[in-house]
């Protein structure tokens, strides 16, 4: 083992969870390190307007920087690096390999996140950071007020996105790629009550075309032009180091955890989005803070 000095916790992820609990526990001067692999879904957001205290909004990598800044200011260091396996030791303890590294730790916090599937359509990544293409009504959907939108999405997840966003008085679109007949009929009724027209065919072609907008090609030879695409495909959380411990998972990959963010594993403990709640970076923030504190109480 390369560092025989045991570290109090091991925070893997380094996105708001990762870096807040890092923050909480240098400020209780434990012992802690993060190990991040730079796949923060925070670094993809162009500018997030309900992070509280940035009224104007502030873009995703500016606010990981400070946020590293803030971690380092109190002697968390953040390493890059990604952790490739956990294993738990006789006497309770945890080791991680990282590479060529192995890192032991009493304690482990897990803030891996989780990733958007993304529909594989030309122009995805540089229509989404000219706001084209979004991926979370719940962060911005007040940014797409009484403009035309898409949601891409199957049975009840897609629909109900659509009647999500419907609430900004957008004129929304559900492509619901051939899964209507697989949603119940009062909630089919609900959504066409909200005003959102039902396109049910899997759409022949889709276009992001950054800072124009998007156009669907439907099966019927029709095309329809759209201001905003949201992907409703759902995520894939980052669970398989506690999974393979034997962690319990909903069915989503998403981590079942308890009041204080412990998993079903005893001493690992998960925050942000790869924990059960709602993804986003002030919850995120909020669990780090619980976890990081019970972690703090148990040492």
């Amino acid at each position: 083992m390369d560092d025989e000095r045991i570290l109090d916790c091991l925070v893997i992820g380094g996105g708001a969870a990762g870096l807040v609990a890092a923050v909480y526990l240098g400020r209780y001067r434990r012992r802690a390190l993060v190990i991040d692999d730079g796949g923060s879904r925070l670094a993809m957001i162009p500018k997030s307007r309900n992070v509280i205290g940035f009224p104007e909004g502030i873009a995703g990598p500016e606010l990981l920087e400070r946020m590293r800044q803030h971690a380092d200011s109190f002697g968390a260091p953040v390493e890059r690096g990604r952790v490739d396996r956990l294993s738990r030791r006789e006497d309770g303890s945890f080791e991680a390999v990282a590479g060529s590294r192995r890192l032991r730790a009493r304690f482990v916090l897990l803030a891996t996140g989780a990733r958007d599937v993304e529909p594989d359509v030309p122009g995805l990544a540089p229509s989404l950071k000219a706001g084209q293409v979004r991926f979370c009504p719940v962060c911005d959907g007040y940014e797409t007020q009484g403009q035309r939108v898409a949601v891409l999405g199957r049975e009840v997840h897609g629909l109900r996105e659509s009647a999500f966003v419907a609430g900004f008085g957008n004129h929304v679109t559900w492509l619901s790629m051939g899964s209507q007949h697989a949603v119940p009929e009062d909630e089919l009724a609900r959504l066409r009550e909200l005003g959102v027209t039902i396109a049910d065919h899997e759409p022949r072609d889709i276009r992001c075309e950054p800072g124009r907008g998007v156009a669907v090609e439907l099966h019927d030879g029709r095309t329809l032009a759209f201001d905003v695409l949201y992907p409703a495909l759902g995520l894939t959380h980052a669970s398989q180091l506690a999974t393979a411990l034997g962690a319990r998972a909903q069915e989503d990959g998403q981590l079942e955890v308890d009041d204080h963010l412990q998993t079903s594993v005893e001493g690992l403990y998960a925050a942000g989005d790869v924990a059960v709640g709602l993804n986003q970076i002030n919850v995120a923030a909020g669990q780090a803070a619980i976890a990081a504190t019970a972690i703090h109480n148990r040492l």
